[in-house]
């Protein structure tokens, strides 16, 4: 996906989804991608959640499990989102 529709997905998703999709406490204030390899190798532009900050950071300190309790949701934000 190029740069400026993977900007306008994201916008879509912090739009659609003004509080964080894991604790759904706090504004969401980036986009947190579920699968990102090492330097942005296997970068899956497709698989994001909207996130705070705090939330983005447990992701990336926990990879794996975020991986696997995550990876659902992003498939469907970009079910509902990827056409923008």
């Amino acid at each position: 996906m190029a740069r400026s529709e993977n900007r306008a997905y994201q916008l879509r998703l912090l739009e659609a989804y003004p509080l964080c999709q894991i604790c759904e406490k706090q504004q969401s204030i980036e986009c947190h991608h579920v699968r990102y390899g090492r330097f942005g190798a296997d970068k899956d532009d497709s698989k994001q959640i909207a996130v705070c900050r705090e939330c983005h950071q447990w992701c990336h300190a926990h990879k794996h499990e975020s991986i696997e309790k995550y990876e659902e949701v992003a498939d469907e934000n970009w079910q509902r989102f990827g056409d923008c």
